[in-house]
């Protein structure tokens, strides 16, 4: 499979509460963060969505934006649904708008750890990231009825759906961003 097979959704669709203001537009070095995103991310796919709730004007400057089927605020499934509904490819490889660090063989590493799986989600030897994962279109019926009942949780949708675990193994590349004091630490540790 090449890159051309896969689409990659950026996952800005959240309240962005602790950050105070959307967390995809923040500015780092003078340019937002879906930006910074999406310039790690594109090498890896054929095409990028992403995926807001808000600001669909200026994320969609660039790229495709999807919001979520229902408009409150439930979470990355939620995203990830809305995106996988819209993919014209039958893989997609979503990342979180903030977590600018994340490994530039993301998907090429997933790749190599398929084997029949539907579903693959990062891991490094401190925690679980399944919020960068690859997902396969044949699971929509799957997560339609799991948001459809009321349920939220990543993790437990992933257990259901039998979804592997790939190590990386540098936790630094999953710092999220949170918090502007989270943004002033990241661009004093990446010049």
């Amino acid at each position: 499979m090449n890159r051309s097979s896969i689409t990659g959704v950026i996952l800005a669709g959240g309240r962005s509460s602790r950050m105070g203001e959307d967390k995809g537009l923040v500015e780092v070095k003078g340019q937002p963060l879906f930006e910074i995103i999406a310039d790690r991310l594109s090498p890896q796919v054929g095409n990028i969505l992403i995926s807001c709730n808000q600001n669909a004007d200026r994320y969609g400057k660039k790229f495709q934006t999807v919001p979520d089927l229902t408009q409150d605020f439930s979470g990355p499934l939620a995203g990830m649904l809305a995106a996988l509904t819209v993919s014209q490819t039958e893989w997609m490889l979503f990342v979180p708008c903030d977590v600018p660090g994340f490994p530039i063989n993301l998907a090429e590493t997933f790749l190599s750890e398929l084997a029949g799986r539907q579903a693959l989600y990062a891991r490094d030897p401190e925690r679980e990231h399944p919020t960068l994962c690859l997902l396969n279109r044949n699971l929509i019926p799957a997560l339609k009825s799991y948001l459809e009942n009321g349920d939220r949780k990543l993790m437990i949708f992933f257990h259901n759906v039998g979804a592997k675990s790939v190590m990386f193994n540098h936790a630094a590349d999953f710092s999220n961003l949170n918090y502007p004091q989270d943004v002033l630490r990241w661009q004093s540790e990446s010049q």
